[in-house]
């Protein structure tokens, strides 16, 4: 970097270069909207001195912190292309002005287009007005601090930040050979011995889920302790025991680990306009949702979300109503998928589901036997999902609930719906009363909820701790293809009917 700094204070001509024709040039040709923005905004004479481009350049090779490559910002060719352009400023100042714009919107907005990863994503445009914020900090003076307060600065980022950080210091320090059990042998149970422990050992020490050695050869109780924390980190049946699951995500290596969250840091500069303070959020890899008021979880629950072939949407709405005891309006590809070869096992298949053709299409009716459950949470979409609750809720017990058409099943749907309605809309208890009435009723909400449905398989929890899901949809495969310049295959949304 020092070279690099170096250089721009000798440039010739960078002081007394005036950029007459810089302005008009702009206006006239093909520049991307923000650069032309920008020198709207500037107006005449050259932008950037040389302590504007040094503070530029100085940023964008700290990139690494934020999980972005320097590289990815051609600072390797930066040094020649300024040399090359030495003696003509107007295209010295535009090459730092296309250089300070590509970081600035890959900080506010990403890199990429996530739609382009997959048909199952649907998020608003952001209004940019990174021309006009830049030119405003090169006027004043204060381009480090913009610079600065691009990225995220919510508490869930910053945890991101922390945790690369953590798992790259990791990768420079430590090898990370294989680990694995003796010949023949699947697993280590609680008080069992195993010549492998010490190895298990220390790598929970390296990773913090374990504080001290203790135990030896044997699967002593704290270590057995460690085991279930770091399963409960990585979305892992917490038993306690060191099976094939455990000792696979034990494997995985620093580096990797930095990259998942690499790739979850892009996803959340993507996401971050579509994610208000307060809102409902799903997160489909982790198969939970919260809810969060003024940006502080309120509470949390477990969902159901789509299988690997009907994943789950990326998308940002508004909850505006919810219906008690719903029917459930059956969608197409699920009646010939699975209900019409059940009809033909059984002749009686919908009389005992609660199933009736009405116009042309499927419906069940509410009750016990809805698989929408008591309650349904409505929101605009080019899905056709929703939250709801479930009619079987004793699959929320297990670890792996990727199991629905797309749609959200809730754990809690009764304390969501108390939340969102308030005071003047009931208690819990009230609404439980409302609904053993078995009729179907609508509510509008007063206040429409921003509802967003994301995927993250990196991330910590509201206590600080921190989370690795699998790729269970391919997502992170695909975002990192974008990002390398390739066509990630596309996928489309599950659905689940009205």
């Amino acid at each position: 970097m020092g070279l690099i700094l170096a250089f721009l204070f000798c440039l010739p001509g960078m002081a007394r270069a005036d950029c007459s024709n810089l302005v008009a040039d702009v206006s006239r040709g093909n520049e991307q909207a923000e650069v032309k923005a920008f020198y709207y905004a500037w107006g005449e004479g050259c932008a950037w001195k040389e302590w504007s481009a040094s503070e530029l350049l100085e940023r964008i090779l700290r990139s690494e912190e934020e999980g972005i490559d320097p590289s990815t910002f051609d600072t390797r060719s930066i040094r020649d292309k300024l040399r090359r352009s030495s003696s003509d400023p107007d295209i010295r100042d535009l090459l730092l002005t296309r250089i300070a714009i590509s970081y600035a919107r890959a900080m506010q907005s990403g890199r990429v287009d996530l739609a382009s990863t997959g048909q199952d994503i649907a998020l608003p445009r952001r209004n940019s007005r990174i021309g006009a914020q830049l030119a405003e900090a090169l006027k004043e003076g204060s381009l480090a601090e913009w610079l600065a307060s691009l990225p995220p600065s919510t508490p869930e980022y910053k945890r991101l930040k922390q945790a690369l950080a953590f798992y790259k210091d990791l990768a420079s320090r430590v090898s990370w050979p294989s680990l694995g059990l003796e010949p023949g042998r699947r697993s280590v149970k609680p008080g069992e011995v195993s010549p492998s422990m010490p190895a298990i050992r220390e790598r929970l020490l390296l990773l913090g889920d374990l504080h001290a050695r203790s135990g030896g050869h044997t699967l002593n109780p704290e270590t057995v302790s460690a085991v279930i924390r770091f399963q409960f980190r990585h979305g892992l049946e917490r038993d306690g025991i060191v099976g094939p699951k455990t000792l696979a995500a034990l494997n995985v290596s620093p580096a990797e680990r930095a990259e998942a969250i690499a790739l979850n840091m892009e996803r959340y500069r993507i996401m971050f306009h579509a994610m208000p303070a307060t809102r409902v959020e799903v997160n489909a890899a982790g198969a939970t949702a919260a809810l969060y008021e003024n940006g502080v979880q309120v509470f949390g629950m477990r969902t159901i979300v789509g299988k690997p072939s009907t994943p789950t949407p990326v998308l940002s709405s508004f909850i505006n109503k919810i219906i008690l005891n719903p029917p459930w309006v059956i969608p197409r590809s699920i009646y010939v998928g699975e209900i019409a070869p059940a009809m033909e096992r059984d002749p009686d298949y919908l009389a005992k589901h609660d199933m009736f053709w009405e116009g042309g299409q499927l419906v069940q009716r509410p009750g016990p036997k809805n698989s929408l459950g008591r309650l349904k949470f409505e929101f605009a979409s080019p899905f056709a999902v929703y939250l709801h609750d479930t009619n079987a809720p004793s699959l929320f017990a297990r670890d792996n609930r990727f199991l629905s058409h797309g749609c959200i099943r809730l754990e809690k749907p009764l304390e969501l719906a108390a939340q969102l309605l308030g005071p003047s809309g009931g208690t819990k208890e009230e609404i439980e009363a409302a609904i053993a009435e078995g009729e179907t009723k609508r509510f509008e909400l007063s206040r429409s909820m921003p509802v967003v449905v994301a995927y993250w398989t990196a991330f910590a929890s509201s206590d600080g701790v921190f989370h690795f899901r699998d790729d269970i949809y391919g997502r992170d495969a695909a975002l990192a293809a974008l990002l390398r310049g390739e066509s990630p295959p596309s996928q489309a949304a599950g659905s689940c009917g009205s």
